[in-house]
């Protein structure tokens, strides 16, 4: 009795574990009179992609009937294909069923949802099967009832295998449609197409309005958009595109099966269109393609009509075609129209190159020809505006009315020829005689000026000599005179040469680029613990790279108080300086809407770190504290005279003075730095304060209505003034009141310089038996005679 208990209750355990295995999956196909439930799933025959019952929201019954990728949830973002995404249902009360006639239909509490409204021709001959590529077929007997791939539902991801365009015939189209957000996959704002033109484009609609055009097909892409078949990730697939007088489509074959690599595009409810790949045989992570809009420029015609937007580096650029001036910048008038109308007689053209051409809807296709038969074709029309020759099916295109939609590539696109009215082109003729005659004249001036200059740097340069402290000779305050200590005026131009070996790259302007991905390894991914510090251009992370390199990692922040001119200027500045006591810059990153520069890292921070900090400032002993004086001198030397450019650096203080783990100052952030030129003494035409106010020569920073009213030229006194960093580096302590730093009796300095004036006699740290005998009062000496040197200065001023 008791072993025929233990049979009969392992026969139910065996019913149970089946019904159970049956419950969750059921192969990849289904039969007539047969259903699928929810936590019932079909699984193609690779296990790439499942069939089932989904919800996006864990807390909600209500759900969907989808394609998704295995090993991934539906709440990944990854669903491919949705029967009811327009209305979703009670996932409890729902079955998926494929009936006896062959049609497929989805219930909830017995109410049809969503079907196919097909019918099979025999009985039990229809069945249903979820493939490897993602397709859901329904078969009947050798001929395909319904497939999901040609009744996508819109869906806003496509697949390798699907269609992508419009049937002429039925005037339907296979599109993209986002969902309206993350959890909800009804249709949203956006919709991917290929317009139904003679001459067919990719185009992304925020509803009606145009949001995203791509170029035209070119044999092996569409001009615009990144070029993924050639990627090495993707080569597994093939790309094609068709037009023919039935329809038109684009389509993404795999070369081979199984397939090494699987590719995907989605739209999302933004309006941006990605492509992904997964490498099989990788960790299982997605990985990003490219993204569309790739910058502003992919916006549909950002600049108005016959203009041409071009994308550079960090800002756009909009240009009016040659010809015509500048009418509006406000809405659907913005753009440029002709200076002067066009006329039959009319025949000369202005080439602009590497361009996405107009929109083609006022475009007409010609066939394949030669260049000067399509300009002829052109010359023979009056209304005729433009004309190009496309590779490719499509051969000679001409224009009619306003260019639409113009954007540059760099190393892309075709060659636009834009009509030309008789008066501009006679326009042309005059600049191209004026021009070169008018260059040639400013380089003779610009040879002159810079040997004039030359020869009267020569004449009046004065030797650089130093006190030597450090051989005990015998010093007074008289002895020690201007032209004997520290001037950044006449220090030797050779100080710059000692870094020319270094990075001559960088100092060429090509700078080495990494990737964001290398970034967020070094810095942890921009962990807080990286972090150096903040300030206006955004957060600095020290970083470590794979060879063990520590740098500092500049990144600018999307609420910085400095924009992408002040990126791009800081870029090119350091790029082109290299000095001992400047910053070296190692690299940048550019990538998507990251703007990140890479510097050499500074072991002890910036000097405001020493001079505010009692504790460390009483690390800097005397000749250390003339060293960093010294160096910032040579560094503003090198930047005012002696470097391939002349900068002003324009927001110098402690906190931009960095110092290495040998106590060296190096100068830092050019992000408001600017460049100049001619004989005027650095002077630049910027008429408003800049910078830090409480660190600028005064006559900057007082009487803001007489300073508006007679605008002050900045000038190299700013950098050599800025916070008075000589005294507060020998002092310490917070920055000296005006009143201080104007006081005229020099007597009264010990009471400025604390150290001096409370502290021991700092002589005392003096090694006598290395440096011999100092006098006294030396340091006092030092000091006020800097202060009658400055003071001197500004009076004169």
């Amino acid at each position: 009795m008791q072993q025929l208990f233990h049979f009969r209750f392992l026969e139910i355990v065996a019913v149970m574990l089946f019904v159970l295995g049956q419950s969750s999956s059921s192969g990849d196909a289904m039969i007539q009179d047969t259903s699928l439930v929810n936590g019932q799933t079909l699984r193609s025959t690779g296990e790439l992609f499942q069939l089932g019952f989904f919800s996006l929201d864990n807390s909600s019954a209500k759900g969907y009937l989808g394609i998704w990728y295995c090993n991934f949830t539906p709440q990944e973002g990854i669903v491919v294909w949705i029967a009811n995404r327009n209305k979703s249902v009670n996932t409890s009360m729902a079955s998926f069923n494929l009936t006896s006639d062959g049609n497929l239909i989805l219930f909830e509490d017995d109410q049809t949802v969503w079907s196919t409204g097909t019918r099979s021709t025999g009985l039990n001959s229809a069945r249903l099967q979820l493939l490897d590529s993602g397709n859901l077929v329904l078969n009947d007997s050798n001929l395909i009832l319904w497939q999901s791939f040609e009744h996508s539902n819109d869906s806003s991801t496509q697949l390798p295998g699907m269609k992508f365009g419009f049937v002429k015939r039925t005037n339907t189209s296979r599109r993209q449609v986002s969902w309206k957000n993350f959890t909800d996959p009804s249709p949203g704002d956006y919709i991917h197409m290929i317009r139904a033109l003679p001459i067919p484009d990719l185009v992304i609609f925020n509803g009606s309005a145009k949001y995203h055009r791509s170029g035209l097909w070119n044999g092996y892409g569409f001009v615009g958009y990144p070029s993924i078949a050639s990627n090495q990730v993707t080569k597994p697939a093939n790309y094609m595109f068709v037009s023919n007088e039935n329809e038109s489509y684009f389509m993404v074959n795999y070369r081979a099966s199984p397939t090494p690599v699987l590719i995907r595009s989605t739209l999302w409810a933004n309006g941006t269109i990605q492509r992904w790949f997964l490498d099989r045989g990788g960790n299982r992570e997605w990985q990003l393609l490219s993204s569309i809009p790739a910058d502003e420029c992919d916006m549909y015609n950002l600049c108005g009509r016959n203009r041409v937007c071009t994308n550079k580096y960090v800002a756009v650029d909009c240009q009016c075609l040659d010809g015509f001036v500048n009418i509006s910048e406000n809405g659907r008038e913005a753009g440029c129209e002709r200076e002067k109308p066009l006329n039959c007689s009319s025949n000369q053209f202005s080439k602009v190159q590497n361009v996405k051409v107009p929109d083609t809807e006022n475009a007409t296709a010609r066939g394949n020809m030669s260049l000067d038969d399509c300009k002829n074709l052109c010359l023979d029309n009056c209304s005729c505006v433009a004309y190009a020759v496309i590779s490719g099916s499509y051969g000679c295109i001409t224009w009619l009315g306003d260019l639409l939609d113009l954007r540059t590539f760099v190393d892309e696109g075709d060659d636009l020829y834009v009509r030309l009215a008789e008066s501009s082109t006679k326009k042309h003729v005059w600049a191209a005689i004026a021009i070169p005659l008018l260059l040639g004249f400013f380089l003779l001036c610009c040879v002159s000026v810079l040997v004039w200059r030359k020869r009267k740097r020569a004449s009046t340069r004065l030797p650089l000599q130093l006190p030597n402290v450090k051989e005990g000779n015998s010093t007074t305050c008289d002895d020690v005179s201007e032209s004997k200590l520290v001037s950044i005026d006449s220090e030797d131009s050779r100080l710059h040469n000692t870094d020319k070996g270094v990075d001559m790259i960088n100092t060429l302007g090509l700078l080495p680029s990494y990737d964001l991905g290398t970034i967020k390894t070094a810095t942890n991914n921009f962990s807080d613990e990286n972090k150096l510090g903040e300030g206006g251009f955004g957060v600095v992370y020290m970083g470590q790279l794979e060879d063990g390199q520590k740098i500092a990692v500049k990144k600018l922040s999307r609420n910085s108080l400095q924009g992408p001119n002040q990126f791009q200027n800081e870029l090119s500045l350091i790029a082109k300086l290299q000095h001992r006591n400047l910053v070296r810059l190692l690299g940048c990153c550019i990538e998507d809407t990251e703007r990140i520069i890479i510097l050499e890292y500074m072991e002890n921070k910036s000097l405001d770190a020493f001079i505010y900090d009692k504790t460390k400032c009483s690390l800097l002993n005397w000749q250390k504290r003339l060293e960093i004086i010294v160096g910032i001198a040579r560094g503003l030397l090198y930047l005012h005279q002696d470097s391939i450019l002349r900068v002003i650096h324009r927001d110098l203080k402690p906190s931009n003075i960095l110092l290495d783990k040998d106590m060296i100052p190096k100068i830092s952030d050019f992000g408001i730095a600017r460049i100049f030129e001619g004989d005027r003494a650095l002077e630049d035409g910027t008429t408003r304060p800049i910078g830090t106010l409480s660190n600028k020569v005064k006559e900057f920073v007082t009487l803001p209505l007489l300073w508006q009213l007679f605008p002050t030229l900045i000038v190299a006194h700013n950098d050599r003034w800025s916070n008075c960093i000589a005294v507060k580096l020998v002092g310490g302590g917070s920055a000296l009141r005006r009143w201080q730093c104007t006081r005229r009796r020099l007597s009264r300095t010990v009471e400025v310089i604390p150290e001096i004036r409370d502290g021991p006699p700092v002589w005392k740290n003096h090694d006598r038996a290395k440096a011999g005998a100092v006098r006294d009062d030396l340091p006092f000496c030092l000091a006020n005679r800097w202060l009658a040197m400055v003071l001197r200065r500004k009076r004169r001023r």
